[in-house]
């Protein structure tokens, strides 16, 4: 009797751990998910530079196909200005080359999508200025704050300038912000910041006052992917010291600023020194291999050489001495193979002109 209880009970112990087995089987099988890693602090990123994580590639040209930035020369129509040695030689005052240093004073350019998180941004005098519509300016209040879809590699350039601009390529928006930092606790603040639209002229409304010109961090920038493409297709930036100050500018009866730009900040005191706007240029009849040559092969330097012919490039603002713009290293990962501080050293001085702006150069599309 006593092993017929112990052979029922050994039944029944089995028949329970069948029926958990069987209800285990049963059930669906969840996965494990990695966990995504986490977000560095906001104090770690304030106090480390990591590289730029991209989003998605973006290497369009900012601005209409009408804009001044986007329009060839035409030099069966262009002018070269009757005062342009003169100019050229104050141009030239200090030293006889353009520089290009990308590690400071030159804006980095982060690509986002709508899905990046907007960030405060504390104005700490101006104040934030929306001109979306390109025709009209939207002021914030003074010392107001600013929310800029801002990713958390975003860094503003190295320098005082402290530039930074933000291309959404889901908006068109174009966010920019001059005199940025980040504090020990990871907040932002900035001197300036501004909204814009890579859809718009390149030309904002009078009153926008980023840079010295009147426009914005993006206009005429030249970026990493356009020199890696092997085009650079619009006028590019440049800076001198000193663009004419308005009174210097009208004893030559010249503008303060040339039309379309729409302000300066020029501060030159040589009877010759050149309004802001201004349009630049290479000689036409300087040829490829003449250009080849100077460059001593250099991919920037040729590239940049070429489009100042076709091109040309805008005066806009104010700088210790002559140079153009280009995308900062954070962003731009610039290498010596393609992109260096002085490769533009050999490039004669008497190669550049100044166009005659009384005179169409451009048959506008």
């Amino acid at each position: 009797m006593r092993s017929k209880r112990l052979l029922i009970g050994l039944m029944a112990a089995i028949a329970v751990i069948l029926l958990i087995i069987v209800y285990r089987m049963s059930r669906p099988v969840t996965q494990e998910v990695d966990q995504p890693a986490p977000t560095p602090s906001r104090e770690t990123l304030s106090t480390s530079t990591p590289a730029p994580v991209p989003t998605r590639v973006f290497c369009e040209r900012p601005y209409t196909d009408s804009s001044i930035w986007n329009v060839p020369i035409d030099w069966s129509i262009a002018r070269i200005h009757p005062m342009s040695d003169l100019m050229m030689d104050t141009f030239f005052e200090t030293t006889d080359w353009i520089g290009t240093d990308t590690s400071q004073y030159a804006p980095n350019i982060y690509v986002v999508s709508s899905t990046v998180p907007l960030v405060d941004v504390q104005l700490r005098e101006y104040r934030f200025r929306d001109a979306i519509e390109d025709t009209s300016i939207q002021y914030g209040e003074p010392a107001g704050i600013v929310r800029m879809p801002l990713p958390p590699e975003a860094r503003p350039a190295v320098g005082t300038d402290g530039q930074l601009a933000v291309i959404n390529i889901d908006t068109g928006e174009e966010w920019g912000l001059n005199e940025g930092y980040i504090d020990a606790a990871g907040n932002w603040f900035a001197g300036g910041a501004y909204r814009y639209s890579v859809e718009n002229s390149g030309i904002p409304a009078e009153g926008f006052g980023q840079r010295g010109a009147g426009i914005g961090q993006l206009a005429g920038m030249v970026r990493r992917c356009e020199v890696d493409n092997g085009r650079i297709e619009h006028a590019v930036t440049i800076a001198y010291d000193y663009p004419c100050e308005p009174d210097v500018c009208q004893l030559n009866d010249w503008p303060a600023s040339i039309p379309p730009f729409r302000k300066t900040d020029g501060k030159g005191t040589s009877p010759y020194d050149i309004p802001e706007g201004t349009r630049l240029a290479i000689r036409p009849e300087i040829t490829q291999k003449q250009i080849e040559g100077a460059c001593a092969g250099l991919k920037g330097c040729i590239l940049w050489t070429r489009t100042m012919q076709e091109y040309g490039g805008f005066v806009v603002d104010n700088s210790g001495h002559p140079k153009t713009y280009a995308e900062g290293n954070a962003t731009a990962n610039w290498e010596p193979s393609v992109w260096t501080e002085d490769m533009l050293r050999d490039i004669p001085s008497d190669w550049y002109v100044v166009i005659d702006w009384d005179h169409p150069s451009t048959k506008a599309p």
